[in-house]
Order: C-alpha cells, then sequence, then structure tokens
C-alpha cells in the first residue's frame, strides 16, 4: 500500500520584532516573557508575606541565642557571618597555597635582581672592580714629569670623568672658552639624569628587601604547620624561629 505524505511547506510563524519607531522603550515583550517576570514577582511577594508574619508574630522579649553569635550591619541590616561560620580550608589546601605564593614571589625576586644587576652596570656600580686606566710609562724619569691632563688632552676638571671626558679640541671649539666646562657638558642635566637612575636603582634594592622579608614569613609559617611538638624561639637576630622536640625513630 502506497504512503501517503504530506509534502506542502508549512508556514513558518515568526515572531514580530519592536518597530523602529518604538526602540527606545527596549525590547518588545512576548508573552513568555511576561509570565517569567509574573512568576519572579509573586514569588517575591509571597516571601515578603511571610517574613511579615513572622515578624508581627515574634515576642520581642523573648532571648535567642543568635543575638550574641551573630551581628548586623547598621547600615544594610544584613546579618554579617563570622570567619568561622564559612568553609574553612583544609591543611593541604593552605600548604598548597603558600607553596605557589612562595614560588611566585621567587619569580618576581630573580626579575628583580635581574634588574638590579642591569642598572648597576650601566652606572658602573662594581665597586672596587670599576675599571681603571693604566699609563705605562718607559722610565723614573717620565714618571715624575708626567701630566695625566696633558696625556688624554683635557683639563684637569675632566679627569674623573670616564664616560664623557671632553679633549681640549672638543672644548675649544666654537665660541666657548675652557673655563666653562660646566656650561659647555650641561652639568646639571646630566646630573639629573644619573640622580634618577641612582633612585631608579634604590627603588629595585628596596624592593627586594621587602620580597626577602615576605619570603621568610611564608616560609616560617610553613615551617608552623609541620607536625610535632615544636616551640617558638628567638635567634640571636631578634628572628623567630620553630624548635621540634627530638624524637627517636625506629
Amino acid at each position: 500500500m502506497a504512503k501517503l505524505v504530506h509534502n506542502a511547506q508549512k508556514k513558518q510563524h515568526r515572531e514580530r520584532s519592536q518597530i523602529q519607531s518604538r526602540s527606545k522603550f527596549g525590547f518588545l515583550e512576548k508573552h513568555k516573557d511576561y509570565t517569567k517576570r509574573a512568576k519572579d514577582y509573586h514569588a517575591k511577594q509571597n516571601t515578603l508575606k511571610i517574613l511579615r508574619s513572622k515578624v508581627s508574630d515574634r515576642n520581642p522579649d523573648e532571648y535567642y541565642h543568635k543575638m550574641n553569635s551573630q551581628k548586623m550591619d547598621a547600615r544594610s541590616g544584613l546579618l554579617i557571618k563570622d570567619r568561622e561560620e564559612s568553609e574553612s580550608l583544609s591543611m593541604d589546601q593552605i600548604k598548597l597555597l603558600k607553596s605557589q605564593d612562595s614560588n611566585y614571589l621567587k619569580i618576581l625576586q630573580q626579575q628583580n635582581l635581574k634588574q638590579i644587576l642591569k642598572r648597576k652596570e650601566s652606572l658602573l656600580f662594581n665597586g672596587e672592580n670599576e675599571r681603571k686606566h693604566k699609563v705605562f710609562v718607559d722610565n723614573d724619569t717620565d714618571l715624575k714629569q708626567f701630566d695625566l691632563a696633558k696625556r688624554f688632552n683635557t683639563t684637569k676638571d675632566l679627569l674623573d670623568r670616564v664616560e664623557n671626558r671632553l679633549t681640549l679640541d672638543q672644548l675649544t671649539d666654537g665660541t666657548n672658552k675652557i673655563g666653562e666646562v660646566d656650561d659647555l657638558m650641561a652639568k646639571e642635566s646630566l646630573d639629573k639624569k644619573k640622580l634618577k637612575k641612582y633612585k631608579l636603582l634604590k627603588n629595585y634594592i628596596d624592593r627586594e628587601k621587602q620580597l626577602n622579608e615576605v619570603l621568610q614569613t611564608l616560609e616560617q609559617q610553613k615551617e608552623g604547620m609541620k607536625n610535632g611538638a615544636k616551640k617558638k624561639i628567638k635567634n640571636d637576630e631578634g628572628k623567630v624561629i620553630f624548635k621540634w622536640k627530638k624524637q627517636r625513630k625506629r
């Protein structure tokens, strides 16, 4: 027997959208949107009705234990939960979090140390390893008659400057005189730039000290979480450390 199939295409019923002239009022609400909004509104009204009835039936002279354990915010009127009521983490979870914090701080410390070394190299801040210029002479007579300013073709005021020592030809070039060395080199601007670099280096060094203190605090907290009988003592430097009681091992 042949199978009857209805091949006629069904008409698609599309929902009407908001017209352009009423776009300022938002989307056009359908019946399903109205039912959701109505259910939500009535649920809230029923909740408020139950709460009002409980408040009206409550005896104000009756004592409740929650009066001492709970607190209420004066502005919002909401209850403030204590930390004990919130979900507490296990000891393993706390150890994991502290180990992750210490690893992150160690990464920051390494980056900070690289910046300190980079700034020191740019400022020639090497201490005893600061570069020096050695000049060799043939005999003692040349050593006695040796003139360092003449050797480098500069003035005595510029002998201490290793990074920007100008020669006499550079100083006498133009309308400037040899005595006007500070004006030629713009000494004030150079000193300001160098001072700015030193301040930046000091900030990195201070940050290194802060990171060390935080790392030591985290390590101390991790040590305090270990099992066993222990007590807090102060070492010669005045820092608090833990000392464990000796236990005999099998």
